[in-house]
């Protein structure tokens, strides 16, 4: 809870008070961009701090959004899925297989399936979008 929520409010409250000192570019002071989860969305059996951190953070996000929409600081959250991130994954194989027939699509998430969210989100073509959690997720959530 101490990084995955405070953590994430205290980089939020700091990025944004420099912000709002700061020309718009594109219409926007500055962009937020936070790391939720799909479990900030859902219980998870065992996990109930990071499921609470995370939902923590989809909350926040809406509200900073809410807040400090009106003088421009545009703030999204990206929700990301099952993402492989190193070959020697520390998850078992059954957690593996389980997230595979969990996941609509036919793949589970890359790094970049992230990166590209990201860079999206951070965009100036991203321009009437904030307080969304956006998920990055192959469908996970849609079943």
């Amino acid at each position: 809870m101490a990084v995955g929520l405070r953590g994430v409010f205290l980089c939020c409250k700091r990025a944004i008070q420099q912000m709002l000192t700061q020309e718009p570019v594109a219409e926007a002071r500055g962009r937020v961009l936070n790391l939720s989860s799909q479990h900030g969305m859902v219980g998870v059996p065992g996990h109930v701090a990071y499921a609470a951190a995370k939902g923590g953070v989809v909350n926040l996000t809406r509200q900073l959004a809410v807040d400090f929409g009106p003088r421009g600081v545009m703030v999204n959250a990206i929700a990301p899925g099952k993402i492989l991130t190193a070959p020697d994954e520390p998850d078992t194989e059954e957690v593996i297989e389980y997230s595979r027939t969990r996941t609509p699509f036919f793949r589970l998430g890359q790094p970049e399936d992230v990166a590209t969210a990201a860079v999206f989100l951070a965009s100036d073509d991203c321009s009437y979008i904030s307080g969304t959690n956006l998920l990055v997720d192959g469908g996970w959530m849609a079943y």
